[in-house]
């Protein structure tokens, strides 16, 4: 497992004040001050719909060099392993009976609407609640950096430094730009 993506993802949730945790390669989130959770979020969140999940166990999957695909998952089951298992429950002992989702952070989804619906389908009858792309949770970490505050985290200072010398932004039509 990629140790900057499970630390970007830790930073992703806590610029949205989550208490995090990590067992092993999971990443435990609760917010701080849990609301109502809306059951009307897409499988598929972005930055905007993530502030609508209370609790979730997650597994990062930092494969950056390919799509995720149902052959994948035939090919690789531990990436769902942890979605059959009872860590959900486990955790909601340990945080009197708050209910935890199973999500997954991907690199991408197949492009083709019927692999991805396929690959939909299979992560949702494995107990997968929602899902996030690598790319999201990366820019959701770049946008709410500072360019003048200093972080604790490596990861977080470089990303402050290159925004500070405008080698890299928050905006969408920058991000998609290949660094200079």
């Amino acid at each position: 497992m990629s140790e900057v993506i499970l630390e970007l993802v830790e930073e992703f949730f806590h610029q949205r004040k989550y208490f995090t945790a990590r067992d092993g390669n999971l990443i435990l989130v609760r917010k701080s001050n849990p609301e109502i959770e809306k059951k009307d979020s897409p499988f598929i969140l972005d930055q905007i719909y993530i502030e609508h999940i209370s609790a979730a166990v997650i597994k990062p999957v930092a494969w950056h060099t390919c799509k995720i695909t149902t052959r994948i998952l035939e090919t690789f089951p531990e990436i769902l392993e942890f979605a059959k298992e009872n860590q959900a429950e486990r955790f909601s002992n340990w945080f009197r009976d708050q209910l935890f989702i199973k999500m997954l952070i991907i690199p991408q989804l197949p492009s083709n609407t019927d692999l991805r619906q396929q690959v939909i389908k299979k992560l949702k009858e494995t107990g997968i609640a929602h899902i996030m792309t690598i790319p999201s949770i990366i820019s959701g970490v770049i946008e709410k950096i500072e360019p003048r505050k200093v972080y604790s985290s490596p990861i977080c200072d470089l990303l402050r430094i290159l925004k500070f010398y405008n080698i890299l932004s928050s905006t969408k039509e920058q991000m998609e730009l290949p660094l200079r």
